[in-house]
């Protein structure tokens, strides 16, 4: 970890030096030939530019399927025309318009209703397609190769395609081919969703060849007969070779979570693609070069997964990627050398997080995409190492108190109301009181962070507490002490078993404030807290994090809990936390059920991508650009399921959408199950009003609920007493306060 800390530290000192301009020396990586951000007597040129590549223009019925890239080196998109009821096909053609025609071969009377799960050029040179026909009760999955020059098909028989995958008490699941190539040979190399992890090869004639061991997940693609694909333990690139069964080549990688596309050139070069960048290993080579930096084109945006890549024809090498977007479908993106354009962006500002946050990852790729001499370096403290959060705290602390510090800092779990008493925090009300007067944040939100006229900090984001339970139960959260007083009237829990880490950090959260006055602890207060907390711990069962299957960080789990004893009628009430729609599908589904009421959990709401800008910033005007973009339309309406967005548009946007594709379901361990499908329009309507009241922000400061935490879970296991718990809390909380 303090590996891990000094280099923090080692990045912010550069950034400080580059942008402030202390330094007049180039640095260069020799590795990958990387300028720095110094300042130079002569701007350096030459980068890669990416353009987006229109796709054929098609009749509001038609929707692209896919897109490869044929022997020819020509781009086809497949289509499906609800209208009529046919795929088409279109070539972009050398002055890139696109010749459009029907698919024929898969448009015969056998595969009526069938819809592409994958299709793909066969290193033998002819069009494969997996389809799949889910209106039927067996959707069993069909191969065809294209025949007579695309005029017909041949369907491939492969028994194994008809054998039961998997049967519960109502249905059975066949296999589902979700991702297909085929080599030179024309062994069929298939992935099925419910085989993980394995890639099953296949003849033509349906005689099964033996699997290949690899990380599904991470996309494979085969040249001649061989296979290219992720290692089974996911930290390698793997060459298998089909004819001898052996694996002939590996090559060390670190793999993204958005995906990775890889392309093999004749001379044996392979071009990986990810949220990275670009990556190029030559033949005999051991290093890999990086050729298009990820973190300045779209590449990087957590809405992108890449799905192809292929070299071009130009000099330097150009290169095509792939990517399906959510929400929006297939893009296909060209990068382009420029040699003019600079090799460092010119205008350029620091953001640091103290976690990674999605949804600035996906504006600083907008941003960067309308403002190509702009560039964003975003720092993210605490990487997949983890560590001591208050290690990484301190040392922003020091840098930020010593008048220096990255341009933009997004406050989640720091002390942000500490930053504005000491002045660290610039007010930006000019940029933000526009934006709510004219209706485009949300005021109650806006409302929320305006103190006497100035605004220091924004979400960008928010999550909604949300409870569902009975008139009582709903009416008792105003405060802990009549929560459980309900409880204990009804003779019922209040709640589901917990995990104690869990529940101490949210109601640490909800009702923290009533015992943290005036910067300091009350002891009184406190000691309420404590004995309210241990009547609420007796009142409910327990369990431990062992037992639960929770996966996302303690810090962040909040207000979220099985609704199972609810639906049976064992509990008072059942918490979610709603940040996207889809979260309150089960939510809104046990309410109708059960007949149960909900609301949002004592008005309040968690904020999420707290921005704040450094008042020390050099580069304000920049950074100020940055800021007020994270509140436009473009961003906010991007669904990465970290929040809802704080814009009003989109939050209409958002709630005003209808997916009849997506269904939840639940069971638990004695055989339960519950499911839902997506909110009726009178919930929906429900939550935006809910989503447009909430005014009571949640304050997390993880610093100061780990002083609390440990010693309250001591309190609740009866390892300390209550007055000894006090004691041990308050000389440590008041200090923390008064600093």
């Amino acid at each position: 970890m303090k590996k891990k800390l000094l280099a923090y530290l080692l990045l912010l000192v550069l950034g400080v030096s580059s942008l402030y301009g202390c330094s007049s020396t180039n640095q260069k990586d020799s590795k990958a030939t990387k300028k720095s951000a110094d300042a130079t007597t002569k701007e350096e040129k030459g980068r890669y530019i990416e353009n987006p590549v229109a796709l054929p223009e098609m009749p509001a019925s038609e929707t692209p399927m896919m897109v490869v890239r044929n022997k020819e080196k020509q781009f086809e998109t497949y289509s499906y025309d609800a209208g009529k009821s046919s795929f088409q096909r279109y070539i972009r053609k050398a002055d890139l318009t696109w010749e459009t025609g029907e698919a024929a071969w898969l448009n015969g009377k056998d595969l009526k209703g069938y819809t592409l799960s994958e299709l793909c050029i066969g290193e033998d040179g002819n069009l494969y397609a997996a389809l799949i026909n889910y209106n039927t009760s067996s959707t069993i999955c069909k191969l065809y190769k294209s025949d007579d020059n695309g005029l017909a098909s041949v369907e491939i028989p492969l028994t194994y395609l008809t054998e039961p995958a998997y049967k519960d008490e109502e249905q059975t699941f066949y296999p589902y081919i979700e991702k297909m190539q085929v080599l030179k040979d024309g062994t069929l190399v298939l992935s099925d969703m419910w085989k993980s992890n394995t890639l099953l090869l296949f003849s033509q004639e349906g005689k099964a060849l033996g699997t290949v061991a690899i990380d599904s997940q991470k996309s494979f693609i085969a040249s001649d007969n061989t296979i290219i694909a992720a290692s089974d333990n996911s930290n390698q690139i793997i060459f298998y070779d089909a004819l001898t069964g052996k694996t002939t080549k590996t090559l060390d990688y670190t793999f993204q979570p958005n995906g990775v596309a890889y392309s093999l050139k004749s001379d044996g070069t392979l071009i990986t693609g990810d949220s990275e960048g670009i990556h190029r290993m030559l033949s005999e080579g051991t290093l890999w070069e990086i050729p298009v930096d990820g973190s300045i084109t779209s590449m990087s945006m957590p809405s992108l997964y890449i799905q192809d890549i292929y070299a071009g024809e130009l000099e330097p090498e150009d290169y095509y990627c792939l990517f399906t977007e959510s929400e929006k479908g297939l893009s296909l993106i060209h990068y382009v050398y420029d040699k003019e354009a600079s090799a460092v962006p010119q205008n350029q500002i620091t953001f640091y997080s103290l976690r990674e946050n999605a949804t600035i990852r996906q504006a600083i790729s907008l941003f960067q995409q309308k403002n190509p001499d702009s560039r964003i370096n975003y720092i993210v403290a605490m990487g997949n190492e983890g560590g001591n959060s208050s290690d990484y705290i301190r040392a922003l602390n020091t840098e930020l108190l010593a008048g220096n510090g990255a341009d933009i800092i997004l406050l989640d779990g720091l002390p942000a109301q500490s930053y504005i008493d000491k002045g660290v925090l610039a007010d930006i009300s000019a940029i933000l009181k526009p934006l709510t007067e004219d209706g485009r944040i949300l005021p109650n939100i806006a409302e929320s962070y305006t103190k006497e006229g100035t605004i220091f900090q924004m979400p960008i984001r928010f999550a909604i507490p949300f409870v569902v339970g009975t008139p009582d139960a709903l009416a008792s959260v105003s405060s802990l002490n009549t929560l459980i007083d309900t409880a204990e009237k009804s003779g019922k829990p209040f709640m589901d078993s917990y995990v104690p880490e869990f529940l101490v950090n949210d109601f640490l959260a909800l009702y923290g404030e009533d015992f943290l006055k005036d910067t300091k602890l009350s002891e009184d207060d406190f000691k309420e807290f404590l004995g309210n907390l241990k009547r609420l711990t007796d009142n409910i069962g327990k369990i431990s994090k062992e037992e639960y299957d929770y996966t996302v960080a303690p810090e962040s789990y909040l207000f979220r809990n099985s609704m199972f004893p609810l639906k049976a009628g064992k509990t008072l009430a059942a918490f979610a936390q709603i940040s996207a729609i889809s979260d309150s599908m089960m939510p809104f589904a046990l309410a109708k059920e059960t007949g149960l009421s909900y609301s949002s959990l004592n008005n309040t709401f968690l904020p999420v991508g707290i921005i704040g800008l450094n008042k020390a910033s050099k580069n304000t005007e920049a950074a100020k650009a940055f800021l007020e973009f994270l509140f436009t339309e473009e961003v906010q309406s991007a669904n990465l399921y970290d929040g809802l967005p704080v814009n009003s548009s989109s939050l209409k946007k958002w709630t005003d959408e209808v997916n009849e594709d997506i269904i939840v379901g639940f069971s638990d361990q004695e055989g339960n199950e519950f499911s839902a499908v997506w909110p009726d329009k009178k919930d929906r309507d429900n939550l935006y009003q809910i989503a447009r009241q909430v005014n009571r922000p949640i304050h997390m400061n993880q610093q100061l609920n780990e002083i609390l935490k440990e010693q309250i879970l001591s309190f609740l296991k009866g390892d300390i007493g209550l007055e000894e718990a006090v004691n041990a809390v308050k000389s440590k909380v008041n200090t923390y306060l008064s600093e």
